[in-house]
């Protein structure tokens, strides 16, 4: 798509509204895919016992599909670009379907890990369909359009209240076989439905060079403090209910979907707020919302106490994630996929790192609670970056 041919497609749906049917189908697509990524949360435990494992190879391969998901996310974001989204996000969702599936018929630790690598493949739909979506929406409501796709992280819900429910009547060999099924039959409704917008065709150099402006690299700071805090809380919020307040593993899971669900709805409104009042406005007070609530949880306060400032921690979490992305999108119109996938790539990292950190603060500390201190860190520093050079940080987004 030449640069006169992108601008008539922008003229074109300029005086649209939101591109509704193009939002919800890469939103349901990316929901089913993000709860498959985090499947191996609520499922490690049952794994681990079954298989005998360490407690270090349960740890990792937990994480594993984090790892993989937000690396990957940067060719696939270029590929997005060049050939648009219909069959790339289409076989991502096969390509996850298989690890589910090998990871059901796991008898060790190398199968697992390999079932939990391309399980992470799964992760890497989000940046596609932020392209997807953003190529047919106009500019003025492309952060509506983003949080709402972006809240296709409830997705998560699905895997902290339903999957807990499915390995405890069926077990979690024939739990990950549904989610298999699931996947693929996605696959095969967004292949027929979507279509595809390529982009300009994003070289690697012109790939590379993201990481040669620092405010692509603060972008990728508040991401971490907005998703990669979400990520690391969906992994570890079912362990701090059960450790912290010793209440029952399903129990915690219901705690833990009113999180997941919440913060990702959140999106929505951090959107629409973002094409209103400014990202950057939006971007700095949720920073704040998620810092303040999330710090007290590493204090272990009563349970009611925890679960109202999750709830806000979250709530600032989901904001601060679509205002992130719509700087993006603002900045970089022609390339949001390649861009996003080095962002997102940075987020999830954080989601991979910080969980892990976070069992090491609770095991020097001996407090379970302080599992939450490293996310709240992340947070504080983001918020510290972005109160120092803010003006900065636009000027070079758009500059760049």
């Amino acid at each position: 798509m030449s640069a006169s041919e992108r601008q008539q497609h922008h003229e074109h749906h300029e005086h649209h509204g939101l591109p509704g049917f193009v939002v919800a189908l890469n939103t349901v697509s990316f929901a089913l895919s993000f709860a498959a990524w985090v499947a191996l949360g609520p499922t490690i435990r049952a794994i681990g016992e079954e298989l005998e494992l360490p407690a270090s190879i349960t740890s990792f391969a937990r994480t594993l599909p984090i790892l993989v998901g937000s690396f990957v996310r940067i060719p696939i974001g270029v590929l997005a670009d060049r050939v648009g989204a219909r069959w790339v996000f289409a076989s991502l969702m096969i390509a996850a379907a298989s690890g589910a599936v090998v990871i059901a018929r796991a008898d060790g630790a190398p199968a697992l890990l390999v079932g939990a690598g391309l399980l992470g493949l799964a992760g890497t739909t989000f940046t596609v369909g932020v392209q997807a979506v953003t190529a047919e929406t106009p500019i003025a409501r492309q952060g509506l359009a983003i949080g709402i796709f972006g809240a296709g992280n409830v997705g998560t819900a699905l895997s902290t209240f339903v999957l807990p429910i499915l390995v405890a009547r069926l077990g979690w060999r024939v739990a990950l076989d549904v989610y298999a099924a699931a996947l693929v039959l996605g696959a095969l409704v967004y292949a027929v439905l979507a279509r595809s917008h390529p982009g300009v065709g994003v070289t690697w150099r012109a790939l590379l060079e993201p990481f040669l402006h620092l405010p692509v690299w603060r972008i990728g700071l508040y991401y971490t403090a907005s998703f990669g805090v979400f990520v690391a809380m969906t992994l570890v919020i079912v362990d701090l209910y059960v450790d912290v307040h010793g209440v029952t593993l399903e129990r915690a899971g219901l705690y833990a979907t009113t999180f997941t669900a919440s913060a990702s709805l959140e999106r929505i409104l951090g959107g629409w707020l973002a094409d209103r009042l400014g990202s950057r406005r939006i971007l700095r007070g949720s920073l704040v919302l998620t810092m303040v609530a999330l710090a007290p949880v590493s204090l272990a306060p009563d349970v009611v106490s925890t679960l109202v400032l999750v709830l806000l921690a979250g709530a600032g979490m989901g904001m601060a994630m679509s205002a992130s992305l719509r700087e993006v999108a603002t900045a970089f119109p022609d390339s949001v996929g390649a861009v996003t996938g080095v962002v997102g790539a940075l987020g999830g990292l954080g989601g991979f790192v910080l969980p892990n950190a976070g069992a090491a603060c609770a095991a020097a500390l001996e407090a379970p609670s302080a599992v939450v201190l490293p996310l709240a860190l992340v947070a504080a520093l983001a918020l510290v970056v972005h109160l120092v050079e803010p003006d900065a940080s636009s000027r070079g987004l758009h500059r760049a």
